[in-house]
């Protein structure tokens, strides 16, 4: 939709080329903290995932040109747009996979999870799920248990990046409830309540899952989660 962007990028085909051509629109900052990862995959999909937000930034405003973006942390110490009060993002990445999600619409947050991760959910829904979430989990087994769990995980995540605080809030105190993969309710304490919140979990089956957590003027279900092609910038 006009205004606000969603985008996947499924970085083990990324190539050396790729990965170059996305280092050449990074800054010296980021240069900086692509070359401290240790792991040569944790510093290709640091590096990608920058370069996929600076690309989008300039899709959605072709004025300015993917190197030319700034950034300043909030007060609450979210990312934001250097002197664009009227843009906000979400960045994330994950071993292999990149998402990233901009908005001049409202507030936004984007979390994402690989299929393949590994996760021992009984011993991590007690610090992460709600009572409710934790009586939903109790019903399923397997690979169900942890695909659920995961999107809990990535909808708390999602929600708490919009909101500006990360995991420094207590996870078990947002509870969400999943009809679908579109009809998605939250309960919040007061103080992480966000009017006209909405939500949405994009998924590649076998693969990955997106949550997509927004406030504020747009609706998360009209927003296209779309899987990138072209891994060059």
């Amino acid at each position: 939709m006009p205004g606000t962007k969603a985008i996947i990028l499924e970085t083990t085909g990324c190539s050396s080329e790729d990965l170059e051509s996305a280092l050449e629109i990074l800054s010296e900052d980021e240069l900086q903290r692509f070359h401290a990862f240790h792991f040569d995959q944790d510093r290709k999909d640091y590096a990608l995932a920058h370069a996929l937000l600076r690309k989008t930034l300039s899709d959605l405003e072709p004025g300015t040109a993917p190197r030319d973006w700034q950034f300043a942390p909030m007060a609450t110490g979210k990312p934001a747009v250097a002197g664009r009060s009227d843009l906000d993002f979400s960045l994330t990445h994950t071993r292999g996979l990149v998402a990233c999600a901009v908005t001049r619409e409202g507030v936004i947050g984007i979390d994402a999870e690989t299929d393949q991760r590994t996760v021992e959910v009984d011993m991590l829904m007690r610090d992460v799920c709600s009572p409710g979430e934790r009586q939903e989990l109790a019903k399923v087994e397997g690979a169900h248990k942890t695909s659920r769990f995961l999107d809990f995980w990535t909808l708390k995540e999602a929600y708490l990046k919009a909101v500006g605080l990360g995991i420094t809030a207590d996870l078990t105190t947002v509870s969400f409830i999943l009809a679908d993969d579109r009809d998605i309710a939250i309960s919040t304490p007061p103080d992480l309540r966000r009017p006209a919140s909405s939500f949405q979990i994009g998924r590649r089956p076998g693969h990955w899952r997106v949550a997509l957590a927004v406030f504020g003027g747009i609706d998360a279900r009209d927003v296209e989660i779309t899987l990138c092609e072209k891994r060059s910038f």
